[in-house]
């Protein structure tokens, strides 16, 4: 794509601009006052909670106007737009000299979507099974082995030495790994829960961040993450740097935050309603 065309493309108005940015400071804003509530397991010497911006739906001018008002990670959970959305934002910031930015993938993911995913994704918070996390090693091999060679373009999470994985858990009675049936949310079961970390943890090119889940519809969300924080103790236990809680969107961010949440998913909060598509 020539520099004319990352400008075209990338366009968006001061208007627009200004009004995700007006959001994402709210956001902030919900985030940094539930940082003060100790009611449940956060104290005052917990770690400041991260805010992923999900973008998905959204063009990528969008994400180039909270990019350029200072957001650095965004999230998106399906492979094609991710991908095509990360090439643009790489390009426009090659033709500005700073930094792309982070993404993180978030949603159920294919094994067969593993090798596009480790070029642009610095973590991946949906690892939900055995021969996805196997995926996810294969393909980051592939990728150094081919940048190594001067082949192709390194891994995106290169920098940092490997690609993070957080283990999707589901909370309701039976899993989903795999799929997200209707009503239901992608997740391992707890039983599962610490086989799949080990899993991740004896791939060279893995490491086990943590744990995700979302709150099952239905059920009360200070319920559902307070059993999530349970089940993250037990991979602390495990794996002690696996210090990850990837809990928390528009809705239910507060409850997330209270119980241990280390980096909350926000999207119609941040970029409005969603686009007619």
């Amino acid at each position: 794509m020539s520099e004319m065309n990352v400008e075209e493309s990338l366009q968006y108005t001061p208007e627009r601009a200004e009004q995700l940015l007006q959001n994402y400071r709210r956001v902030l804003e919900r985030i940094r006052a539930a940082e003060q509530d100790h009611s449940a397991v956060r104290t005052e010497v917990s770690a400041p909670v991260q805010l992923v911006t999900v973008t998905k739906f959204f063009p990528a001018s969008d994400a180039a106007a909270l990019l350029d008002g200072g957001v650095t990670l965004f999230g998106e959970n399906r492979d094609q737009e991710a991908s095509a959305k990360a090439r643009e934002l790489a390009a426009y910031c090659a033709q500005r000299e700073v930094q792309p930015p982070h993404w993180a993938f978030i949603g159920q993911l294919q094994t067969n979507k593993a090798k596009s995913v480790v070029k642009y994704a610095s973590s991946v918070h949906s690892v939900d099974r055995p021969s996805l996390a196997d995926a996810l090693a294969k393909a980051y091999a592939n990728q150094l082995s081919r940048f190594e060679a001067g082949e192709a373009p390194a891994p995106a999470a290169a920098e940092q030495g490997a690609l993070t994985c957080l283990v999707q858990v589901s909370l309701a009675e039976v899993a989903t790994a795999g799929h997200a049936a209707e009503g239901a949310r992608g997740g391992t079961s707890a039983s599962e829960l610490l086989e799949l970390v080990e899993r991740i943890e004896n791939h060279e090119h893995l490491r086990c961040g943590g744990v995700m889940a979302v709150a099952p519809l239905g059920m009360n969300p200070d319920e559902a993450f307070e059993k999530l924080y349970g089940l993250a103790s037990l991979v602390r236990e495990q794996v002690p740097h696996a210090t990850e809680i990837s809990a928390g969107m528009s809705g239910d961010l507060e409850a997330a935050v209270r119980w241990g949440s280390t980096c909350v998913r926000v999207g119609s909060d941040i970029m409005g309603k969603r686009p007619a598509l």
